[in-house]
C-alpha cells in the first residue's frame, strides 16, 4: 500500500477536524446536557459503525485482508446502544472517559514526538518541530488529567473546559500530523536516494571488475598462443642440425 492510498492517514484527519466541531458545540450551545452528550455520542458511534461495516462489504477480500473493519464497526455499534441504554451511568462516569480520550490524545503526540526525534538523529539534521509537538502532547495530556482528577462546580463549567480542550487537541493534531507525515515523507526519500546511490556505486563496480577480468582473459589467452609459435620455429629449425651431422 502507498502512501497515497493509506486510509489511516485520512482517519487521522477527520478525527481531528471532528475534535474541533465537537468541542466548538460544546461551547456555543449552552442547553446541552447529559443527556445530550450522551445520544450525540451514540449517534457518532452508530455512523462510525456503519461506514466501518459497509467498508468491509464492499472491498474486495483479497485487498487488505488484514484490517479489521467489520470488528471496529460492530464495536461502535455496541458503544452506541450503551450510550442510549446506559445514560445515567454514563453521565456519572463521562469526565472520565472524556479524560481517557484526551490522555490517549496527547500519548499519539508523545509517540509523534520521539519518532521525529529518532527520524533528526537518523539523518543529522537540527530541527525543533520534534518540540513543537512535546508541548502539543503535554497540553493534552494535563488537560485530561484535568477533567478526570478536578471536580468542576457545574455541567456547564465542564463542557466549556472540555470544549477548549478539544478545539485545542483537534488544531494540534492537524499540525502534527501534517509536520509528522512531511518529515517521515523527507526521511524516507532521503532512505530512497541513499540506496539508489549504493546500488549505482555497486554495478559502477561490478562492471570495473568484468572490465578487468576481461583484459586479464585476453592477457592470458594470448600468453597460451606464444608458446605454440615457439615450437613451430624450433621444429622449422631441427632438421638443418640433423642434416650437418653426417657431413662432420
Amino acid at each position: 500500500m502507498t502512501e497515497k492510498d493509506n486510509p489511516l492517514k485520512f482517519y487521522h484527519y477527520i478525527l481531528s477536524v471532528l475534535f474541533v466541531l465537537v468541542g466548538t458545540v460544546l461551547i456555543a450551545y449552552s442547553e446541552i446536557d447529559m443527556d445530550f452528550i450522551c445520544k450525540f455520542a451514540a449517534g457518532v458511534f452508530a455512523v462510525a459503525g456503519l461506514v466501518s461495516i459497509v467498508s468491509y462489504c464492499i472491498r474486495d477480500a483479497a485487498v487488505n485482508y488484514y484490517r479489521l473493519d467489520l470488528v471496529y464497526g460492530m464495536m461502535a455499534l455496541f458503544l452506541a446502544l450503551v450510550f442510549i441504554t446506559k445514560q445515567d451511568e454514563i453521565a456519572e462516569y463521562l469526565p472520565i472517559l472524556i479524560g481517557c480520550i484526551l490522555v490517549a490524545n496527547g500519548v499519539v503526540k508523545f509517540q509523534h514526538s520521539i519518532d521525529m526525534k529518532r527520524i533528526d538523529r537518523k539523518v543529522k539534521k537540527v530541527s525543533e518541530a520534534w518540540l513543537v509537538v512535546m508541548i502539543f502532547a503535554i497540553i493534552c495530556t494535563a488537560a485530561g488529567v484535568i477533567t478526570i482528577y478536578i471536580p468542576f462546580s457545574d455541567d456547564r463549567a465542564l463542557f466549556i473546559f472540555v470544549g477548549i480542550a478539544f478545539i485545542v487537541a483537534g488544531v494540534t493534531d492537524i499540525i502534527a500530523h501534517f509536520v509528522f507525515n512531511r518529515k517521515v515523507k523527507s526521511f524516507r526519500s532521503e532512505i530512497n536516494h541513499e540506496e539508489s546511490s549504493d546500488i549505482t556505486d555497486i554495478n559502477d563496480s561490478k562492471d570495473n571488475t568484468d572490465s578487468t577480468n576481461s583484459t586479464e582473459e585476453v592477457t592470458a589467452v594470448e600468453g597460451s598462443e606464444m608458446p605454440s609459435e615457439i615450437t613451430e620455429d624450433t621444429a622449422e629449425e631441427a632438421p638443418s642440425e640433423d642434416a650437418a651431422d653426417p657431413e662432420a
